[in-house]
């Protein structure tokens, strides 16, 4: 009866003891705001007011505070990838190895939200008053079907596109890019990362080349003009870091091999941020860390303008974008003696403002199929 006594008065001690040495770790333990083996930012401690408890946003924030802060959460996170290696689980985290090693993600398509930005971009094309060129890039679930592991979902990305090419063409003033046959042409070529969700500079190039012409006669030459024809990759000098780990990776966390980034010597006169102006449209120093895809183009910014004078044709695009279009960028400073970029994920200013600044310019939408069917901020282009 003793034992049974000391037994529960010893338990719920040792239970408080616990809360209390992991609530004063939250405490003491120096707050993570990104994670270097996720590639992803990091839940902080959010700010307690009013306004926030009465929406209910402080106690989301806190509750994904408490678990993305969680002390030694790396750790855990490393024993749970172990578990899964030593059970021979293909699958960690939403990603599935597939084929040849390349990791896949499980991410259902959004149909609704997908409609949604498909009719912001034509009532975009309808106010733009001048040829709207659209080119949405398949991803590897489609290209690389033979890859994907068994029973894994197929989204027919194909379709939806050729779906929405058809609905955006009835405005006269929308040109599309259908990129999935060049692609496809080249399946004998690695034009996915097996550790990224990005495309490889290789098929960003096939995918540029497809997109030149197009632009070109969307604005009625027909063909490319003298100095706006697609650069030839050979006359570029080529770079390459073979220790390239990407998003798709840092979740799986099971061993992979390393992809090998490649990009190309591309000179401008000017590279206008919002963090500064460069000389250069790539951030060498983020080699170094984990997310070495961030070189391109210095990672997501709201807007940037790229000024060169490889074209010396005195033409302006503007360019609304994802991070798929990072790597393709480049490319087109052949082409363009100005090239705006915009994120609308960051980019709070009116776009109708941005637009009749320069009438003249030239419009590309470059976004890839799954941003284009999850991604919430297309809407700003009708502002």
């Amino acid at each position: 009866m003793k034992n049974k006594l000391n037994s529960n008065s010893i338990l719920p001690f040792l239970f408080g003891a616990t809360l209390l040495a992991v609530w004063l770790l939250y405490l003491i333990l120096p707050q993570q705001s990104f994670s270097q083996k996720e590639n992803r930012p990091l839940q902080t401690r959010p700010a307690l007011s009013f306004a926030t408890l009465k929406d209910g946003s402080f106690m989301e924030q806190f509750e994904t505070y408490t678990t993305e802060q969680l002390p030694f959460r790396e750790f855990f996170v490393d024993v749970k990838a172990a578990l899964n290696s030593l059970t021979l689980s293909r699958e960690n985290n939403g990603i599935v190895r597939g084929k040849d090693d390349y990791l896949f993600e499980r991410s259902p398509l959004s149909l609704d939200q997908l409609k949604k930005n498909e009719t912001a971009i034509r009532q975009f094309a309808e106010k733009a008053g001048r040829p709207v060129t659209v080119a949405i890039a398949p991803n590897a679930v489609q290209i690389l079907q033979e890859d994907l592991p068994a029973g894994f979902p197929r989204i027919d990305q194909e379709t939806q596109l050729r779906d929405f090419y058809a609905k955006a063409q009835e405005l006269e003033n929308v040109n599309t890019v259908d990129m999935i046959g060049s692609l496809m042409s080249h399946k004998d070529e690695q034009l996915y990362y097996r550790t990224d969700h990005h495309w490889t500079t290789q098929a960003a190039y096939y995918a540029y080349r497809d997109i030149v012409n197009e632009l070109a006669a969307a604005n009625g030459s027909g063909q490319a003009d003298a100095g706006s024809g697609p650069v030839e990759l050979q006359t570029l000098t080529k770079h390459e870091i073979n220790d390239f780990y990407g998003t798709l990776s840092a979740k799986y966390k099971a061993e992979t091999a390393p992809d090998t980034l490649t990009w190309y010597d591309v000179p401008i006169t000017t590279f206008e941020r919002s963090d500064g102006d460069f000389d250069t449209l790539y951030d060498t120093d983020k080699l170094k860390i984990y997310d070495k895809y961030a070189m391109f183009l210095r990672g997501n910014d709201e807007i940037c303008t790229i000024r060169s004078e490889n074209a010396g044709n005195g033409r302006h695009l503007i360019v609304f974008k994802d991070s798929y279009a990072n790597c393709l960028i480049p490319f087109l400073t052949y082409n363009y003696d100005e090239i705006t970029v915009v994120d609308l994920r960051y980019y709070a200013d009116k776009v109708s403002e941005l637009l009749s600044a320069d009438p003249e310019a030239d419009i590309l939408l470059l976004y890839n199929f799954s941003f284009l069917s999850e991604d919430n901020h297309f809407y700003r282009l009708t502002l």
